[in-house]
């Protein structure tokens, strides 16, 4: 289609983020490519031979490309890394703008540093973590001064902070003291207004509806159930729920049409549409998805009004690098790139659709119309972000295609019943109207989301590369001039749909696979047990929110994304913070826990179950003894200390008729269970010995008098096998792994 002829500004701009965005990355040979690629133009366009009916945009490109590359590098590598500016412990000045739960036990403050050891050009975001009493004294806008050393986030971690702009973390945090306190800024006001708003709106209708509102109107998901937010996600339309352009079109739309009703003209109703996005983006606190749609529509009305043109591919470009000039980070930002690409796909769509369709002859064929322009428009929108959405989340909803168009033109009705509501609801009960329609999208979201292939794993190097290929080819026909458009978007289209049924295919193939892998990274200890259609997770470490990420990643690489169930060995204060995370990720039907054996496990379980009450998982107590069964798999634990009776060692075997799969805490080889779980070892095929139990640290040998074991891993530091009893066991056909770097198949 070639949506640059005639666009020689949209060109540049893409050019200009794209340099941008590439010269973020620390490669060196990238770098270099960049470099040379930028200067290109430039040469191409002095060499008289070479005939180019334009000399003066090669010249401008090769500016805009360099002019980005130094940008990028002086905000970047010269600036925002504070931890290489500042080295050992720093006196840091900085007011707290930002305050979120991080733990059971730990706040997680952003600081905007004023100044660190006085320093000049010393003005960064960063992140601190204090005790939940230490913090809930310094609310945001107060000033504070403490001393720490500020360190790089682990790489998991670095691209999230990064998109966010903050920099750097402090560690060692001492002498913390509040040196002003503030009710804050006019940003702050505006949160208090919109909380003001939010809690207004749920006063007008029922707490669920207020909640769906505060989400549609204000971003504000606190309010909501963390089942809701699942059950969207799994049938592809959270984007409903995180503010972005389509919120803030449904309202400027409707503004437009209430002042239409009113006689307004045209450049005035431009105007008081611009102003009000103005006043919608500071309300919401300009996230970077409405400052896209924000900038873009005030753009175009700026082009309307004093051009009488609309261009939207200008305007789309146009935001999206005033969003990252004031705020470069946002480069890093999924969300921005999400919402943006999105919007690129419908345009796109728009302008092959020009004066294609005739003007339907009737209603029938105007529904029909609509209908077609709907779906479409949600197969380009998802097509465009396909690449980005599937590799950043590891998974895709079969049915985005569908359920986006549904539950859109559902979500608008809601958010013009929301305002009605806002402004009359005081004087006429109007709410009540809202409650049918909110029940109705989250029931259709809750009855869709239960089905186990609804939301699957894309993470097969076929179905990566066949998405790879697919971004390429939707791209091209962006930018190149095609004859026969018809075709290619229907072979688009086709390619979407397949793309769509293989994951599908790929998920329903991988459920009928019976496996048990070990999974093993750092304090992380697990088994998946997947069996005649059952996939179970048994956590048998510690638990964290932290570490519940690292089981969502082990989850991923397994192409897990719904569990059957989820088998705890053990009580822990930080299960909550575990639940928190898992639950909000990934679908899991039922939550296995021993039966409470004191006062300490009794509080913890209420705790848990007040953690997943809005969830639809069942908690499932197991006495002394009880199995978990998992399809051909039963699950037994044979031991688990009390919680605050010593360390939190455990033992269980996962047994079928044919073999036994033991897992013991390595520290239980040693004191008053030792005799009981040699007795259990004896009885197993394959052993695992876990490093779970850390306050253990006696050395302990293993010894080669277990004769019946084919497998026998080894994940503990405090556990040695001698070169003589690990040939003895190898041997006897035994497969001996020690200290595994990744997960283990042990039955596929």
């Amino acid at each position: 289609m070639n949506i640059f002829r005639k666009r020689p500004l949209s060109l540049i701009l893409c050019i200009a983020l794209g340099v941008f965005f590439l010269f973020t990355y620390q490669s060196n040979v990238l770098r270099i490519l960049l470099i040379v690629a930028s200067i290109l133009p430039l040469i191409l366009s002095l060499i008289p031979k070479i005939k180019l009916n334009n000399r003066i945009l090669p010249r401008i490109i090769t500016i805009v490309a360099l002019c980005s590359i130094t940008f990028s590098y002086v905000f970047f590598d010269l600036y925002f890394a504070a931890h290489e500016r500042f080295d050992g412990s720093v006196k840091i000045i900085g007011t707290v703008t930002d305050v979120a739960p991080a733990s059971s036990y730990s706040t997680k403050l952003t600081v905007r540093t004023n100044n660190i050891d006085n320093r000049p050009f010393s003005q960064y975001n960063i992140t601190v973590y204090l005790s939940k009493a230490e913090a809930a004294t310094m609310p945001e806008g107060t000033e504070i001064e403490f001393d720490a050393t500020l360190h790089a986030f682990s790489k998991d971690s670095r691209g999230y902070n990064t998109s966010i702009g903050v920099s750097a973390y402090a560690d060692d945090v001492e002498n913390v003291k509040i040196i002003r306190r503030s009710e804050g800024g006019l940003s702050a006001k505006l949160a208090h207004y919109k909380e003001y708003l939010c809690r207004y709106i749920t006063t007008l209708t029922d707490g669920e509806s207020g909640a769906l509102l505060s989400a549609l109107l204000f971003g504000q998901r606190d309010y909501l159930s963390g089942q809701i937010r699942l059950d969207f996600q799994r049938i592809g339309i959270s984007h409903i729920l995180a503010l972005s352009g389509m919120h803030l079109a449904i309202l400027s739309i409707g503004i437009g049409r209430l002042l239409s009703l009113f006689g307004i003209k045209k450049k005035i109703r431009v105007a008081v549409t611009s102003v009000f996005i103005l006043l919608y983006m500071a309300l919401t606190g300009f996230s970077v998805s409405v400052m896209r749609a924000g900038f873009m529509v005030i753009i175009a009305s700026l082009l309307f009004l004093f051009s009488h043109t609309r261009d939207s591919i200008t305007s789309l470009t146009a935001a999206v690098s005033i969003i990252c000039l004031l705020d470069p980070c946002a480069i890093f930002s999924t969300s921005l790139w999400l919402s943006a690409l999105a919007t690129l796909g419908i345009i796109v769509l728009g302008e092959y659709t020009s004066g294609r369709i005739k003007k339907p002859k009737n209603r029938l064929n105007a529904i029909l119309r609509s209908l077609w322009l709907g779906i479409m428009a949600s197969v380009f929108a998802i097509s465009a972000t396909l690449a980005i959405s599937t590799f950043t989340f590891g998974g895709m909803s079969c049915l985005g295609m569908i359920t986006t168009l549904v539950f859109s033109l559902i979500a608008e009705v809601i958010m013009y019943l929301g305002c009605i509501t806002l402004i009359i609801g005081w004087l006429i009960p109007i709410g009540i109207l809202v409650f049918p329609f909110t029940k109705l999208l989250t029931w259709l979201a809750e009855l869709l989301s239960r089905g186990e292939f609804v939301y699957l794993s894309t993470n097969y190097l076929i179905i990566s590369l066949l998405i790879i290929v697919y971004t390429v080819l939707f791209y091209l026909f962006f930018v190149i001039s095609v004859k026969e458009k018809r075709k290619a978007v229907i072979f688009l289209t086709s390619f979407f749909i397949f793309l769509t049924v293989m994951p599908l295919a790929a998920g329903i193939i991988n459920d009928f696979d019976d496996e048990i892998i070990y999974l093993s990274d750092s304090k992380c200890d697990e088994m998946l047990v997947r069996s005649e259609n059952e996939v179970c997770l048994i956590n048998s470490a510690q638990y964290s929110k932290n570490l519940a990420y690292t089981s969502l990643d082990l989850l991923e690489a397994a192409n897990v994304t719904y569990l059957d169930k989820y088998y705890l060995t053990h009580y822990s204060w930080s299960i909550d913070d575990e639940l928190d995370v898992l639950l909000s990720s990934v679908l899991v039907e039922k939550i296995y826990l021993p039966a409470p054996r004191n006062d300490d496990e009794e509080t913890i379980l209420n705790v848990i179950k007040k953690s997943v009450e809005d969830y639809r998982t069942k908690i499932i107590l197991l006495e002394s003894n009880m199995l978990a069964v998992v399809g051909e798999y039963k699950i037994q634990l044979l031991y688990s200390v009390p919680y605050g009776e010593g360390t939190s060692m455990n033992a269980f075997r996962i047994m079928n008729d044919d073999k036994i799969i033991t897992y013991v805490s390595s520290g239980l080889l040693n004191g008053e269970a030792k005799v009981e779980m040699e007795n259990y070892i004896a009885e197993s095929n394959t052993v695992i010995f876990g490093e779970h139990g850390k306050k253990y640290k006696e050395k302990l040998y293993l010894y080669d008098y277990h004769k019946s074991i084919d497998n026998l891993i080894i994940n503990s530091e405090n556990l040695f096998l001698s070169q003589l009893s690990m040939q003895k066991y190898m041997d006897g056909g035994a497969s001996v792994i020690s200290n595994p770097q990744k997960e283990i198949y042990i039955e596929d």
